[in-house]
């Protein structure tokens, strides 16, 4: 048990040291770099209890108390920082660190202790149990965990849908990199919680805790460390033009022919005062309507399976900006909605094709522009009510 946590700890001072050293650094790398210290220095202190070696140093007891209070902050941090393009985190984010800065003046008279004084310390705790301040910063680190993993995982949502107004595809942007670490953390919180709430009822032991906690969080490195061999984009995003507040996306089933309809009944967007500045009047706003339809219709930039919105936006000669307006107001869509219902659109043109009768579900789609199957098979689902292979059974059936 104590090599797997000792090879975690060292795979994550790795990552920390490849991710700080990095040519490109940027904000999101350093946060996560920062995280990974703060991981190490966590499993390794199990490591000092489960060898013994905190006998031989003591000063590594307790260090892991303020650094519990950082993990949700600089987690949350690095979503904030990864959405942001990997810019600075603006300086207010930092006021999340508070808490951490309390436990550790609370702790500090401890840390300055000499080392016989921590261990008869320690000894103490064993014998008569914490004392209340101590009983109060365990508890709450619990709470304070489980809040920093809700706030992540509205952060990412919202993120998803910030991309969704700039990307026709969103599966290489991040979005299953910053899923996946989340899922990480939210195992982490809710098995150290549970085990805690256990400890608490008699029905377990702090040992316990302690050794499965240390052990889940080595696997999130070596999870960290894979993915970011295998994925190394991951520490490498694009600034994103910064979004309207999120507009709802179209109404579900409908397609191209449904998007240019009259406006009377989509639905409005979430704050069409965003764009009141814009400079774009509605005739110039109808106009640009009428050119994307146009080209939609006839060059099929939505067979690009990397086409971006900005992309579009140069084709047709026009600022990003007037085009997300005019996808988000005039036709009360999101721009990867947008694109994607053309994308079924021409899935279902091919299915409905006798010549295409011997190709795949998979290859027709990503001939019509989409680059994985599960996105495929979600948003057809979406826009249809049925799965492709639903309805390819239903094309074959009626002729």
């Amino acid at each position: 048990m104590s090599l797997i946590l000792i090879l975690g700890a060292s795979q994550s001072l790795f990552l920390a040291l490849l991710l700080a050293t990095r040519r490109d650094n940027s904000a999101a790398n350093r946060i996560l770099a920062v995280a990974m210290v703060a991981f190490a220095v966590f499993i390794l202190e199990d490591v000092s209890y489960e060898t013994g070696y905190f006998r031989d140093f003591p000063h590594v007891i307790g260090l892991s108390k303020p650094l519990v209070f950082c993990f949700g902050p600089l987690m949350f941090l690095y979503v904030v920082t990864v959405s942001r393009g990997g810019h600075d985190v603006p300086r207010r984010l930092w006021l999340h660190f508070i808490p951490a800065a309390v436990v550790l003046a609370i702790t500090l008279p401890f840390f300055v202790k000499s080392g016989g004084e921590k261990l008869a310390f320690l000894a103490d705790l064993q014998q008569y149990g914490a004392p209340a301040y101590l009983a109060v910063i365990e508890n709450l680190q619990y709470v304070h965990g489980i809040i920093y993993v809700v706030l992540t995982l509205v952060l990412l949502h919202r993120h998803r849908r910030s991309i969704e107004h700039f990307y026709s595809s969103t599966e290489q942007i991040n979005l299953v990199w910053l899923r996946n670490l989340t899922v990480g953390i939210v195992v982490i919180w809710i098995t150290a919680s549970g085990l805690h709430v256990l400890q608490l009822a008699g029905f377990a032991s702090g040992e316990l805790e302690g050794q499965v906690t240390p052990v889940i969080l080595s696997i999130l490195v070596y999870a960290i460390g894979y993915f970011g061999l295998r994925q190394p984009e991951i520490f490498d995003r694009r600034r994103l033009p910064e979004p309207a507040d999120p507009v709802p996306s179209s109404v579900e089933g409908a397609g191209p022919s449904a998007l240019s309809r009259s406006r009377v009944d989509m639905p409005l967007p979430a704050n069409p005062v965003a764009y009141e500045k814009s400079g774009l009047s509605p005739e110039r706003a109808t106009a640009i309507e009428r050119d994307l339809l146009e080209q939609m219709r006839t060059t099929q930039p939505f067979k690009n399976n990397g086409l971006t919105l900005p992309q579009l936006a140069e084709s047709m000669g026009i600022s990003a900006h007037h085009l997300s307006e005019v996808i988000n107001v005039t036709i009360g869509s999101s721009f990867y909605d947008f694109v994607n219902h053309y994308r079924v659109d021409e899935v279902k043109r091919r299915l409905a094709d006798p010549e295409s009768a011997h190709l795949t579900l998979l290859a027709i789609a990503e001939e019509s522009g989409f680059n994985s199957k599960s996105s495929f098979n979600s948003f057809f689902k979406k826009a249809t009510g049925q799965t492709p292979s639903q309805y390819r059974k239903e094309i074959q059936n009626a002729s």
